[in-house]
This record gives structure tokens, C-alpha cells and sequence, in this order.
């Protein structure tokens, strides 16, 4: 439940990468990569994930029901980019 995407990067990045660094063996380069490439995700699933994206919410510009519709649109759009291609590029890198 983070207000942006700056708090979010900036709030799990280093917990997340110190976890991995932690592990032995474990690629702290590709784990940076994958956790880079899941934060455009979290600003399209909910209208309070971005800054803009409240301001769209709330101005009734769009619907709610439109606004949580294309989220999950967008949100199966991005999903479906980084598995076909965030993870074949984690495993050629």
C-alpha cells in the first residue's frame, strides 16, 4: 500500500536485494533487473499506486468501474511482457 512508485522502489528495493545478497550463490544482478521490471506493474493495478493515477480517479474523469477494468487490463498486458520477456532476459543475462 505505497502512495508511489518512488516509495515503493525505495521502501522494498534494498530489503529485497539485502535478502538476496544473502543467499549464496544467489544472482544479485538479476534479481535487481526482476525487481526493477515488477515496479510498472504496481502502477497500473490500483488508482492509488501513482501520483496521476488518483488524479484520474478522482476527477470522474474515468468511471470506477472503468478505472479498476483497464487496471486489470493493463495490469494482464504488463504481467504478460515481463513473463515473455523480462524472464527470457534474466535467463540470457
Amino acid at each position: 500500500m505505497f502512495a508511489s512508485l518512488t516509495a515503493h522502489t525505495t521502501a522494498m528495493m534494498p530489503v529485497l536485494l539485502a535478502v538476496g545478497a544473502g543467499i549464496p550463490g544467489a544472482p544479485v544482478a538479476k534479481l535487481a533487473l526482476a525487481l526493477a521490471l515488477t515496479t510498472g506493474i504496481m502502477g497500473v493495478i490500483t488508482p492509488y499506486a501513482t501520483g496521476p493515477g488518483l488524479a484520474y480517479y478522482e476527477s470522474g474523469y474515468l468511471p470506477s468501474a472503468d478505472f479498476w477494468r483497464l487496471g486489470t487490463i493493463f495490469g494482464l498486458i504488463f504481467l504478460a511482457a515481463l513473463l515473455a520477456l523480462g524472464v527470457p532476459l534474466l535467463m540470457v543475462t
